[in-house]
């Protein structure tokens, strides 16, 4: 009786001290690192102000594009996600590239990136060329040990280290497994695309914006998996027509990756409306195809916003490339973020999360 009541008190004690421990940071960013394959890799978590240990929350993560940071994505979403994350209650995770200080020119030039697997892989026999022989040169990393001519993003295993922030931040939160959503801008969309296929069994839907998937190198899951692509008429930087960008590489059509997607899922070919009313009310063109053979409630959306360019929905381009205070320590001499002077929260946020939100993992 008396080991039971010592185990009882133990484990109310435990419960106390995570609940304080979770408190202070509530409203806030709490800042962590992991050794993932010898590298000390970074990210940033943020609470909502009514998180607590006694119920669920969804979990968003959030890939900042190339030369960006995981503070400077959280701006880059105007208004800030984090704001999203307390309207709508779930715990947002953002993690950093790995980077590096190099040279463009004769001027200093911060390199960050996922290594997506596809934009560094050699050329394959018969396959396009995903660049031009004139394409601009871009400082490489020193851990890539072997360079193709079109190669531009990190060789690390992102793969591996988003997989472990995700685990763990689950395993330390209150994260609803059913609820897990990937998300990313450019080089980051590129890699929630890729990691969606790679890991469709830990998460409940995935989203990219803009991504830069090399043309001829989408993928599709081996699972069923929700999936929506957002990209611009007017981007120069990946184009949506598979033209040259504006420096030098090819890239995915997006009705190429959205078809080879839903085909994977077994959707219906016929296209419908994605009733999405945020992005009715802005102009954007989004189309789903639904009626998947396995769940029959998953679908893949294709959104397209007129007139819009390399930029997040809602956002201008060239956000989102700086620093608040919480990198200012592991990121020295990068721009420092200003904070948006915009009243209402982007509508971007609030189309993506109105597709996300749709979705849970049936099997949790």
């Amino acid at each position: 009786m008396k080991e039971l009541l010592r185990l009882l008190i133990l484990i109310n004690l435990a419960i106390i001290l995570t609940s304080c421990s979770t408190e202070k940071y509530k409203g806030e960013y709490i800042e962590n690192s992991i050794i993932w394959k010898g590298l000390e890799r970074e990210y940033l978590i943020y609470l909502p102000s009514r998180y607590n240990t006694k119920e669920l929350f969804p979990l968003l993560m959030g890939l900042h594009g190339y030369t960006g940071t995981a503070s400077g994505f959280e701006k880059e979403t105007t208004k800030g996600m984090n704001h999203h994350a307390e309207k709508h209650q779930f715990i947002a995770v953002y993690p950093q590239g790995s980077y590096f200080w190099g040279k463009k020119g004769n001027y200093p030039f911060f390199v960050s990136s996922w290594n997506d697997i596809e934009s560094n892989a050699e050329p394959r026999e018969g396959e396009r060329q995903i660049c031009s022989n004139k394409r601009e040169e871009y400082p490489k990393p020193e851990e890539c040990k072997k360079y193709s001519h079109c190669a531009w993003t990190s060789c690390h295993d992102d793969v591996g280290f988003i997989k472990e922030v995700l685990n763990q931040v689950t395993k330390e939160y209150k994260v609803d497994k059913s609820r897990r959503y990937l998300v990313g801008m450019s080089n980051g969309g590129a890699m929630a695309h890729r990691f969606g296929c790679l890991h469709p069994e830990l998460l409940a839907a995935v989203v990219s914006v803009s991504g830069s998937i090399p043309r001829d190198r989408s993928c599709t899951p081996n699972q069923p998996l929700p999936y929506m692509q957002v990209f611009g008429d007017k981007d120069e930087t990946t184009p949506i027509n598979g033209e040259l960008s504006i420096d030098g590489w090819y890239y995915e059509k997006p009705d190429i990756s959205f078809e080879k997607w839903a085909n994977a899922l077994g959707c219906k070919k016929e296209m419908k409306d994605a009733n999405l009313s945020i992005a009715k009310e802005r102009g954007l063109i989004c189309l789903a195809r639904r009626s998947c053979s396995e769940i029959s409630s998953h679908e893949v959306v294709n959104c397209l916003i007129p007139g819009g360019k390399h930029a997040w929905p809602g956002q201008t381009e060239g956000k989102g490339y700086c620093i608040t205070t919480e990198q200012k320590a592991s990121i020295p001499r990068y721009s420092q973020c200003q904070e948006s002077d915009l009243e209402e929260l982007n509508w971007g946020n609030e189309i993506i999360w109105q597709f996300l939100s749709k979705h849970r993992k049936d099997n949790e």
